[in-house]
């Protein structure tokens, strides 16, 4: 079949999986974008990714973020004219449209690629059954009613020896202004879309600061450093936001008992 110069047909079992993938996680690598379509089985895609990546690259429906060198590689981010491509078969996001100005402000580029790694790690262990990203799950919110209240980082949901638990998971990388706790515990308060919280940080001094503002919140929510999260998962040792404020097994605070 031949194609018109500059001119790229695109395949809807491989190409737009990885569009897809790139929208959905914001900013990403190519190893964690290869990493995430192997856990999801799509060895055809993985084996040509490089040029499939190159290529998308080229015609402009990806490109490489700005201010990100220090990493060593490169980062990958959806463009204005990959979000129209994506629309164009069906995948059409509220919080995302094509018109986006700023798709992601290179301050939150870390955040994104964290994200990311919290998403590998769950799904290497084989505990994850499904992940929602927080551009899903705003614009799942913006069009029901009845949706999860609170605008996640991610929804994961995970399945230990039969029994399955729905966790809203947020990672912080800096503090917000004070005023901004009471909204959040509010939203926190109204959402039954989860059975519990988790907050992920960068540093000790966050993690104990959102305990302390998240005190008195009625959600069950556990906070614990990002990075021992992805090494111990369920083993993660957890603060609680307990009258006590009891540290527990990240288990222990799901209710999932050892087999």
């Amino acid at each position: 079949m031949r194609y018109y110069k500059g001119y790229i047909a695109l395949s809807d079992t491989c190409d737009v999986p990885v569009l897809l993938q790139v929208r959905n996680s914001r900013a990403i690598t190519f190893d964690q974008l290869r990493d995430l379509l192997a856990y999801e089985m799509l060895e055809a895609i993985v084996r040509s990714l490089r040029w499939r990546v190159t290529r998308l690259e080229k015609v402009g429906l990806i490109e490489r973020l700005n201010g990100q060198r220090f990493l060593g590689k490169p980062v990958y981010g959806i463009t204005q004219q990959g979000l129209e491509c994506l629309e164009s078969r069906g995948h059409y996001l509220v919080s995302l449209p094509s018109d986006t100005e700023q798709i992601l402000h290179p301050s939150k580029v870390a955040h994104a690629l964290e994200l990311v790694n919290i998403h590998l790690a769950l799904a290497r262990s084989g505990l994850l059954r499904s992940w929602k990203s927080d551009v899903e799950i705003t614009s799942r919110n913006l069009v029901a009613a009845g949706g999860a209240i609170k605008d996640y980082d991610a929804v994961a949901e995970i399945e230990v020896d039969g029994c399955t638990r729905t966790i809203g998971i947020e990672y912080e990388r800096s503090a917000k202004a004070a005023s901004r706790y009471d909204a959040i515990c509010e939203a926190l308060n109204r959402d039954k879309a989860t059975d519990t919280v988790l907050y992920l940080t960068s540093s000790d001094d966050i993690l104990y600061l959102l305990a302390m503002e998240l005190r008195a919140t009625r959600k069950r929510i556990g906070f614990a450093l990002s990075e021992a999260f992805r090494r111990s998962l369920l083993e993660t040792r957890t603060l609680t936001n307990t009258a006590s404020s009891d540290i527990v097994p990240l288990r222990e605070l799901l209710d999932l008992r050892v087999s």
